[in-house]
């Protein structure tokens, strides 16, 4: 892998933690939390795609809000201060503890990276400062400037747009399997940050690594590329 190499990361799930938030109010959740958390998150991708098909686009914020608001009324939670403090929360979500480190290091070696999510640029950039990220990510792209979800490959191709770079020049970082395929599928070299052991789904494209964290990636990787890297 040469210095040329672009690392692009998705956000949520692969940089920051979808739980964070329903977990940091467990104590007024209880045992509900995980369940919601899983509910929310389901949600907001199913209506991000089902979106992709009505070519109806809305911000992934209000996207974000109506799946929260599905999710509680599936669990019958009518707490309005909750409701607030779980968008608090996720508009600021945490990253996970390797990623400050991981893209640190990254930078040391003159790496350009880049974040290509869903999310707005507000809720990027508020979960970027909160994880004091700002000056280890090159560049922030949001589908906003195409108005497509992922895995459309109008999305992938925004990397290519702005970077003026060859598709094997960028190696592409996700927690979703689904996304993976789908930067595979559009030509992208991709690694498969499958935290939670989940199983692959059955889609065109494939990843070329499965990781279970970004430090494990260079761990395994890193004499197969000739790295001098230390996590």
């Amino acid at each position: 892998m040469n210095k040329e190499t672009i690392h692009v990361f998705d956000a949520y799930g692969t940089l920051f933690d979808i739980d964070s938030a329903c977990r940091n109010l467990e104590k007024e959740l209880g045992s509900d939390w995980n369940k919601l958390s899983t509910i929310w998150r389901q949600k907001q991708l199913e209506y991000s795609w089902l979106r992709n098909s009505m070519n109806k686009y809305i911000s992934f914020w209000e996207i974000t809000k109506n799946a929260l608001d599905y999710a509680m009324k599936v669990l019958e939670i009518k707490n309005k201060n909750i409701k607030i403090k779980l968008l608090d929360l996720y508009f600021k979500i945490e990253s996970y503890k390797e990623v400050y480190k991981f893209l640190t290091k990254l930078k040391k070696l003159n790496y350009k990276t880049c974040i290509l999510s869903n999310g707005s640029l507000d809720m990027l950039n508020a979960a970027i400062k909160n994880s004091n990220l700002e000056k280890i990510i090159d560049k922030v792209i949001s589908v906003e400037k195409c108005k497509r979800f992922k895995p459309s490959k109008e999305v992938y191709k925004l990397i290519i747009d702005e970077f003026n770079v060859k598709k094997e020049e960028v190696i592409f970082f996700s927690s979703n399997s689904w996304d993976i395929h789908g930067a595979s599928n559009f030509g992208l070299k991709t690694v498969w940050v499958n935290r939670q052991k989940k199983t692959d789904d059955y889609l065109p494209g494939m990843a070329n690594y499965e990781v279970r964290s970004l430090e494990q990636f260079y761990i395994n990787y890193s004499k197969e590329q000739n790295l001098q890297l230390e996590i």
